[in-house]
C-alpha cells in the first residue's frame, strides 16, 4: 500500500504490471486538470530519483522548463512528456517523436521558441516536400499536414502557459493534402497472387486479408475464440505490433485495442473464408509438429513458424517474396486491405455497410478514400450514354465491333495471354451480359487457330477463362429466366 504523505509531497507505488509509479501535484501547471502528474519507470530508485528532482523544482519555485526561453527542440520535449503521454497511444506517441527528430528538430529545433515565426515554419514545409537529392526528405502533403497537426498542439499549449504570445502557424499556408492513387490488385493480378499463396506459411493470412479487408495487425492478434462458427461472424476486438513503450521506451510485440473505437466490430464469416480458416488450422497443426520443443503455445490463429505472433517487419519481407514469385510489381500489405474494398464496392455493396466490414466511422470515409470505383447503377447510366454517342457521333456497327471486341489481326500482335487480359479490362466497363459475350467472342478468335501452337501458359490462360466465362454466360441465362415470370406476375 503506497505511503500517505503530505500535500503535494507526492507518493510511490508499485503497479499491478510490476514496474513502479510516482504520482505528485504540480500547481505550476496552468490546466487544474492536468496537476496531477505520474512518474512511471521499472526501476523504484529511478522513480523516487525523479521524483525528488521536480519537488525541489516546486519548492524552488523554478518553471517547468529548464530554460525560460526554450528552444522548439525543448518545448515539443516538455510538451509531449508533460502533456500528450497521457493521451496517446504507445504507436501515436512514437511516430509523434519520430516526426519530431527526423522532421522537426534537424530545421527549426534550435530556434527560440519566441523567435521562431510563419515564415520560418513555412520554410521548413517547403524544404520538406524537396527531393532528396535537392536536401529535402520528398515527404508528401499528408505527411506535411501531420507534421502542422503536431506543431499546432504543441503551440497552441505554449501560448496558454504563456510561453508565447501568439502561434506562429497562423501566419503559414500548409499545403492542401492531395489524393493519392490508390494501389489494388486487378484481377489477373490477383488470380496470380493467389496461385502462389500455398507455397508460403502465411498464404493464409494474406488469403483471408484479401477476402475480408482485415488489417494485418488485425489478423496477427486475431485469437481462435474470436471466431464464432456458429453464428458465423468474426469479432475484431484488437490489433497487435511492434511498439516502443512511451513510458519505459522498451519495444516489443504487443496487442491492445485495434486503431480506433469504430475498428471493433463483427464481420461476416464466409464459406470460403471458414475454408482458408480450416486450411490454416491444419498448417498451424503442421508448423506445431516440425517445431517440437521450440513451439510456444497459444490460441492464435496466425502464428509463426513457432507459435509466436507475427512482427510486421517479417510479414513484409514474406509478401514480398510471394509478389516476386507471383512476378508482381511491390506493394504493401495494406493494398489487400484496398483491394477488398474496391471490390466491395463494385460488387454494390453499399458503402455504408462497407464502412461497417472496414471499421471506418462512416460511409462517408470509404467513399472518400475509394471513390474511384464505378458502381453498378453507374455503369448503366454510362451505357445509355455511350448509346447516345454512338448514334449522334454517327459511328457504324463494324467500327464498334472492331472496337469492342478486338480483331484476329490484333491476336496475331500479341500473346493470348495479353489479348485475353485486355478484353477482360475493356470489358469491366459493360454490364454483366455485353461483358461475357464481349470475352466469349474473342475465344472464339481463339479456336479458330491451332491450340497446339500455343505456350503452356497462353493455353492454360484460355482455357480457364473459356471455362469460366462459359459457366457465367449459363448463370445470367439462368437468372433471365428465373426474373421473367416475376416481372409478368408483378404486372
Amino acid at each position: 500500500m503506497a505511503k500517505n504523505r503530505a500535500h503535494g509531497e507526492g507518493s510511490v507505488r508499485k503497479r499491478a504490471d510490476g514496474r513502479w509509479e510516482a504520482r505528485y501535484y504540480d500547481p505550476r501547471e496552468p490546466d487544474p486538470k492536468k496537476q496531477r502528474k505520474s512518474i512511471i519507470n521499472k526501476s523504484q530508485k529511478s522513480v523516487i530519483e525523479r521524483l525528488r528532482a521536480v519537488q525541489a523544482e516546486i519548492t524552488g519555485g523554478e518553471t517547468m522548463l529548464a530554460k525560460t526561453d526554450p528552444t522548439v527542440a525543448e518545448w515539443l520535449a516538455l510538451w509531449m512528456k508533460e502533456y500528450k503521454i497521457a493521451d496517446l497511444r504507445d504507436s501515436t506517441y512514437e511516430a509523434y517523436e519520430t516526426t519530431i527528430s527526423v522532421c522537426i528538430n534537424p530545421i527549426i529545433g534550435e530556434t527560440k521558441l519566441k523567435k521562431l515565426t510563419g515564415l520560418n515554419i513555412q520554410m521548413m514545409y517547403n524544404r520538406l516536400q524537396l527531393p532528396k537529392g535537392k536536401g529535402g526528405r520528398d515527404l508528401s502533403t499528408a505527411s506535411i499536414t501531420k507534421i502542422k497537426n503536431i506543431l499546432s498542439g504543441a503551440f497552441k499549449q505554449a501560448v496558454v502557459s504563456n510561453i508565447i504570445r501568439n502561434n506562429p502557424l497562423h501566419e503559414t499556408n500548409p499545403p492542401k493534402v492531395e489524393n493519392t492513387n490508390i494501389r489494388i490488385l486487378t484481377k489477373d493480378e490477383q488470380r496470380q497472387f493467389i496461385s502462389v499463396l500455398p507455397f508460403y506459411n502465411t498464404g493464409n493470412m494474406f488469403a483471408v486479408a484479401l477476402a475480408t479487408g482485415m488489417r494485418i495487425g488485425e489478423l496477427c492478434a486475431l485469437d481462435i475464440k474470436d471466431i464464432n462458427r456458429e453464428m458465423k461472424y468474426i469479432d475484431v476486438t484488437k490489433t497487435a505490433g511492434r511498439r516502443k513503450d512511451k513510458n519505459t521506451g522498451e519495444v516489443s510485440i504487443k496487442v491492445g485495442p485495434p486503431k480506433t473505437k469504430n475498428s471493433v466490430r463483427k464481420i461476416p464469416l464466409l464459406p470460403s473464408v471458414e475454408i482458408m480458416l480450416d486450411r490454416q488450422a491444419q498448417l498451424v497443426s503442421n508448423m506445431k509438429s516440425r517445431a517440437d520443443e521450440r513451439w510456444k503455445d497459444n490460441t492464435l490463429v496466425f502464428p509463426t513458424d513457432i507459435g509466436n505472433i507475427h512482427d510486421l517487419s517479417g510479414l513484409r519481407s514474406s509478401l514480398g517474396r510471394i509478389l516476386k514469385r507471383a512476378g508482381l510489381p511491390h506493394m504493401t500489405i495494406h493494398a489487400l486491405r484496398h483491394t477488398y474494398a474496391t471490390t466491395a464496392l463494385n460488387a454494390g455493396v453499399a458503402a455504408q455497410n462497407a464502412a461497417r466490414l472496414l471499421g471506418h466511422k462512416d460511409g462517408a470515409t470509404t467513399l472518400r478514400l475509394y471513390a474511384h470505383y464505378l458502381n453498378t447503377e453507374t455503369m448503366t447510366q454510362l451505357e445509355k450514354l455511350e448509346e447516345q454517342n454512338i448514334s449522334h457521333l454517327g459511328i457504324t456497327a463494324g467500327e464498334l465491333e472492331k472496337i469492342v471486341t478486338g480483331t484476329v489481326d490484333a491476336l496475331e500482335k500479341s500473346s493470348i495471354t495479353e489479348c485475353i487480359s485486355d478484353v477482360v479490362r475493356r470489358a469491366k466497363n459493360f454490364p454483366p451480359k455485353k461483358s461475357v459475350e464481349m470475352v466469349l467472342n474473342v475465344c472464339e478468335d481463339i479456336l479458330c487457330q491451332p491450340l497446339d501452337e500455343l505456350s503452356t501458359k497462353d493455353r492454360d490462360m484460355f482455357l480457364a477463362t473459356l471455362a469460366q466465362y462459359t459457366i457465367m454466360k449459363r448463370q445470367i441465362a439462368t437468372q433471365e429466366k428465373t426474373v421473367k415470370p416475376k416481372d409478368k406476375t408483378a404486372r
